[in-house]
């Protein structure tokens, strides 16, 4: 069964389009929520958590959970945390770019807030002991601790690396170019002090297997996105998805059959190499098949049309009838020399060899999407199709 995914590291989600691509590909997106937490989604959002694609799960039942051993870790490394990313060092170094999961930041803006579910108590009384996190946000509330911006990118990226691990999720997330949770320089030494210079690599690598996986399919879908993905409702992105199930599951089916060559680019170290690699990849995996998929659809499209005219002895659908006068078709080419009834035909004749050849490939869901998101009127489907063009653009 297809993992969910776990939205880090925000509450919120910041990108309603990154929100509706992931839709199109994992079954749910999970999110940490604290209970009682008062939520201000967005319309987007409040659609697929009405739909239950966008879902919330209570930290603590999680965090509860995991054997994390950060505090050891913590305490091994105190004195690098403390030089590099404690309260001090972010009120004098930090460049002012703000990291909070709260959206409205009043007071220490040079900190990054996480709600205190989100870290068991043992941690937390050693940061806050350690000066590496502060509590409550302008001694109004306990329910926000302030790290380093850097310390606490680091942290919730491997918070949602090691839950990921525990509870089978896939780590996600909108804040990262080609949408690969992979942190900044600064965030991943963090993280290497939070994981511990002796396991760092292990537990990095366990976590970038799951985000290799985020890193293709984002990568995958962007030939299935319309261009105005703004401009689409989210209760379309609901539609397609129910629509299109069988036909999502096969290139589900696809993408995790790739997962240990997912796993291992996700290795790569050089940060400019590993894009490259998992574009290469994508070329290979997805637009080649899609070219090959696109040119036999074209060629199916426009050969048993010209048979089928020659023959000019099918039954003419109805609609086919309606399809043409919407078109423009003058009355004498609608009831001329049996064009009509072969026209008709082969309409129907090419809808069934597009559904056979895209339910037959991997990547077919890739072109359904397209084709459900970017709805063309009849009228301008049949042009196409009298023209030869009909399925090219």
């Amino acid at each position: 069964m297809q993992q969910p995914g776990l939205y880090f590291p925000f509450i919120h989600i910041r990108d309603d389009d990154w929100l509706k691509m992931a839709a199109l590909y994992w079954p749910s997106v999970r999110r940490l929520v604290p209970r009682g937490y008062p939520k201000h989604d967005s319309p987007t959002a409040q659609i697929f958590f009405d739909a239950a694609i966008l879902r919330d799960e209570v930290p603590g039942n999680l965090i509860g959970s995991t054997t994390w051993d950060l505090l050891m870790t913590l305490r091994e490394n105190a004195n690098l945390l403390t030089q590099n990313y404690s309260i001090g060092q972010a009120y004098h170094k930090w460049d002012g770019r703000l990291w909070s999961e709260q959206r409205t930041v009043e007071g220490d803006p040079q900190l990054g807030w996480i709600h205190v579910t989100k870290f068991p108590p043992d941690v937390l009384d050693y940061l806050v002991s350690s000066d590496l996190a502060k509590l409550g946000r302008g001694g109004s509330s306990d329910s926000w601790v302030g790290l380093h911006p850097a310390l606490a990118g680091a942290y919730m990226t491997v918070l949602a690396q090691r839950l990921s691990v525990r509870a089978h999720f896939e780590p996600l997330t909108d804040q990262v170019d080609l949408r690969i949770a992979t942190p900044s320089s600064d965030v991943q030494a963090a993280m290497n002090l939070l994981l511990g210079r002796q396991h760092a690599r292990e537990e990095i690598a366990e976590g970038a297997a799951e985000t290799g996986v985020e890193a293709y399919v984002m990568l995958a879908l962007q030939y299935a996105r319309p261009q105005n993905l703004d401009g689409i409702p989210a209760e379309k992105i609901v539609q397609c998805r129910e629509n299109l199930q069988e036909d999502l599951q096969t290139f589900r089916d696809y993408v995790d059959s790739q997962r240990a060559e997912l796993a291992e680019l996700a290795t790569i170290p050089i940060q400019g190499r590993k894009l490259e690699a998992f574009a290469e990849h994508v070329e290979h995996t997805v637009q080649e098949p899609l070219q090959k998929l696109e040119r036999g659809l074209r060629l199916h499209k426009l050969e048993p049309t010209r048979s089928l005219l020659l023959a000019g002895s099918f039954a003419t659908p109805l609609a086919a009838t309606v399809a043409l006068e919407a078109a423009g078709a003058t009355p004498h080419a609608v009831a001329g020399t049996g064009t009509l009834a072969a026209i008709g035909s082969a309409w129907w004749q090419v809808e069934s060899i597009r559904a056979r050849a895209r339910a037959g490939s991997p990547v077919g869901y890739l072109l359904d999407v397209r084709d459900l998101l970017t709805p063309k009127t009849l009228s301008t489907r049949v042009r196409k199709f009298l023209s030869g063009t009909y399925g090219r653009g």
